[in-house]
């Protein structure tokens, strides 16, 4: 009986130590990218990281920002600037984001370095890029283009304290990849009734009419909106909004009331506004099971559609 015991006991060890040796070296559990809290834009990815997570390299510079340092030689310079879907997440690999994607097509166009500077993080709305831009500056930008979705109309800063205590927010790594395994993904997604996007950051949707798409409880309009048109317009540099839509909208083929809303202020406020859904979006592009992330072909979409705007506006700005 003992040694019937003893045998299964080591191998239940063996079987343990594998799957725990497997999730760290196949998956990078305890290596997920993490997160700083700050006190005027709530948090963003923890600057001068380089991890491997799911199979893709998520790197960040001294401005927390998915991109190379920034060097004083950078003199023709592009915001990218929105939440996860700029962001990209643990899912999307620093080489596959559209920010590295345009700045290797730009500098092979016009034969010089150009940044693209991806400045996100997921759940912000564009009051958390406002207050970032104001804390850090403009980067001598020539550019700045926001990646905007329906539910940012409503999705405002709380200044909730969340960095290290929501999931998708981790200021530091577990002790053990199996502990991480439970804790972030199979309690959650299998046992707790109401589940989170663990790897993308996503709220949950809610019921709509039309259009069933994610909500926020922010009231009133975002102010980031006219701070980052007001912030553009005072730098002397262009702004423009992309509204990116999530799925349903993309297979309903409008915006719900909230994206309308967001139409209506760049109508009158006289932004350039650019509707994805009028430049052949497909559901094709999103992330499987996920309501608004782009995957790899996603991202080169976005890339595609970007790029002849970016060349526009910076070979227009040329003496």
């Amino acid at each position: 009986m003992l040694k019937t015991f003893l045998k299964i006991f080591i191998f239940l060890v063996l079987i343990l130590g594998a799957a725990e040796v497997f999730l760290r070296y196949k998956y990078g559990f305890l290596n997920a990218p993490l997160y700083i809290s700050d006190p005027d834009f709530e948090y963003i990815y923890a600057p001068n990281q380089e991890v491997y997570r799911f199979g893709n390299r998520i790197q960040t510079n001294e401005f927390s920002m998915r991109n190379d340092p920034i060097l004083p030689t950078d003199t023709t310079v592009i915001l990218l600037v929105g939440d996860s879907v700029v962001l990209g997440g643990s899912l999307t690999d620093n080489d596959s984001l559209a920010s590295t994607l345009l700045e290797k097509r730009l500098f092979r166009t016009l034969n010089r370095r150009v940044r693209v500077l991806n400045i996100a993080a997921g759940s912000w709305g564009p009051d958390n890029v406002a207050a970032y831009l104001k804390k850090f500056g403009l980067f001598n930008a020539d550019l700045i283009c926001l990646v905007a979705s329906s539910h940012d109309v409503h999705d405002i800063m709380t200044h909730a304290d969340v960095v290290g205590k929501d999931l998708n927010l981790p200021d530091k790594q577990y002790d053990w990849a199996l502990q991480e395994l439970w804790v972030k993904y199979i309690y959650p997604i299998f046992l707790r009734e109401h589940l989170e996007s663990h790897a993308s950051f996503a709220p949950r949707a809610a019921p709509a009419q039309g259009p069933t798409t994610i909500h926020k409880n922010g009231v009133g309009f975002n102010p980031g909106f006219g701070e980052l048109a007001t912030m553009a317009k005072q730098a002397g540099i262009p702004f423009f909004i992309l509204l990116h839509p999530e799925i349903s909208e993309v297979e309903f083929g409008n915006y719900d009331g909230e994206g309308r809303q967001i139409i209506q202020f760049a109508q009158r406020d006289s932004i350039r506004l650019i509707k994805e859904l009028d430049l052949g979006i497909s559901t094709a592009y999103y992330r499987k099971h996920d309501t608004i992330h782009y995957n790899s072909e996603g991202q080169l979409f976005l890339t595609n559609k970007l790029y002849p705007i970016f060349l526009e506006y910076l070979t227009s700005r040329q003496p």
